[in-house]
């Protein structure tokens, strides 16, 4: 450890370009991974709540080995909207693994997110990875089972009529979202800075279409497909499908996604569902099977969230830009 320098990323040269190529190193080995690029790395960066200086990282001299990305958001736990620091890509290089860096960075990450005013540290990983036992170690808690679905765009879509939103429409399908999603945990609510970062502001290469359905003349439900490029031998890309909500009073769900479906824009169709939301179970009667599961796990730091975690509310919210990188 003597030879390792622990910082935040105020200090760290050429912070995009190390961040982009440690977590090329760092994913590789996943398959599929999303592909990382400069592009793609900065818009990451530029996540409301965070910062150079809420995210840590691991020196060897002037490399970058080891780091973990922080942004504070309000999130739901329970009944409560509680401040919470979300930690993402927890990356070492394979040449530096075993070192005791992740777990240096994470006590530092759980510092700054204490001293920045929040109340729990929030994160997501697989059941299966040795990531999970690590973070149960760290005091952290799972608090839902998330599948990860594949899908195909179907050929014949459903009875809506379907087009992308106009910007106009923005505002009214951020209330329509926040509405829907009011009793999920999980759920950041979403203002005009996390709107513009997830939708509109996107990197080249992972457009976003924010696709809605409409009956009798209103916006009946809606859904967000990401572009994701994948970082594989043969380059190729799957359309992420998120932010799913639909109005009861004017649409059958399933009919209601598969018109959804059927305008995406890639062939191939990923999402990410607690396994205990009905949105994952339409999914399933829309021909999505389970890929892989996810967990979010949550590590309580002040007796706000104590009691937070004691009640459960809904369904989780997955993030899908800290599941599945888009």
């Amino acid at each position: 450890m003597d030879d390792y320098k622990f910082v935040d990323h105020t200090q760290v040269r050429d912070r995009l370009s190390q961040t982009c190529r440690l977590s090329v190193a760092a994913f590789a080995e996943h398959d599929p991974a999303p592909s990382f690029d400069d592009a793609y790395t900065e818009w990451f960066l530029r996540r409301p709540g965070s910062s150079a200086a809420r995210c840590v990282a691991a020196l060897d001299g002037e490399q970058m080995v080891s780091m973990a990305l922080v942004a504070i958001q309000p999130v739901q736990i329970g009944s409560e909207l509680v401040e919470c620091g979300i930690i993402d890509t927890v990356a070492t290089h394979p040449q530096h693994r075993r070192r005791g860096l992740a777990r240096r960075l994470m006590c530092m990450a759980h510092e700054i997110i204490q001293e920045e005013g929040a109340d729990a540290a929030i994160l997501y990983t697989s059941p299966q990875d040795h990531s999970h036992l690590f973070y149960q170690q760290l005091g952290y808690e799972t608090r839902s089972n998330c599948r990860l679905l594949n899908g195909k765009r179907p050929e014949v879509g459903g009875t809506l009529s379907v087009r992308r939103a106009n910007e106009s429409e923005h505002g009214e399908i951020t209330e329509m979202l926040n509405d829907f999603y009011a009793s999920y945990e999980g759920y950041a609510p979403l203002d005009e800075e996390l709107w513009a970062w997830r939708k509109t502001e996107r990197a080249l290469g992972s457009e976003v279409d924010i696709l809605v359905a409409e009956a009798d003349g209103e916006i009946a439900a809606t859904c967000t497909s990401h572009v994701t490029p994948l970082l594989q031998a043969q380059p190729s890309a799957v359309a992420t499908i998120s932010d799913f909500a639909s109005r009861e009073d004017l649409c059958d769900g399933l009919d209601a996604l598969n018109s959804l479906l059927a305008a995406a824009s890639q062939a191939d169709l990923a999402c990410a569902w607690d396994a205990i939301d009905p949105i994952c179970d339409l999914f399933q009667m829309a021909g999505f099977v389970k890929e892989a599961d996810e967990v979010s796990m949550v590590l309580p730091l002040s007796d706000k969230a104590q009691e937070a975690v004691k009640s459960r509310r809904g369904p989780w919210y997955p993030m899908v830009e800290s599941i599945c990188g888009v």
